[in-house]
């Protein structure tokens, strides 16, 4: 979501990217499905509060420490 507050970002089923023309007010945000596809308009100044306030939890590029693959991987399959 961060690289969409400066340009287009994502690929296949999300793409995000400033609303032209809108100033630093908007962005979209596309999500597609074999469904179906939506387009939203959200306020910028939401995401980057959003992005703030979750990068302070958890830094950007240290996601993968706060997760251990191995319980989650075991709590996937004892559903399955």
């Amino acid at each position: 979501m961060a690289d969409g507050l400066r340009g287009s970002a994502g690929s296949g089923d999300v793409r995000i990217w400033p609303a032209v023309g809108r100033g630093d007010q908007a962005m979209y945000i596309v999500l597609g499905s074999p469904a179906g596809t939506a387009l939203l308009e959200v306020p910028v100044q939401d995401v980057r509060t959003f992005l703030e306030n979750t990068e302070a939890l958890v830094p950007r590029g240290a996601e993968s420490g706060h997760i251990d693959w191995n319980v989650e991987l075991a709590n996937l399959f004892a559903k399955g």
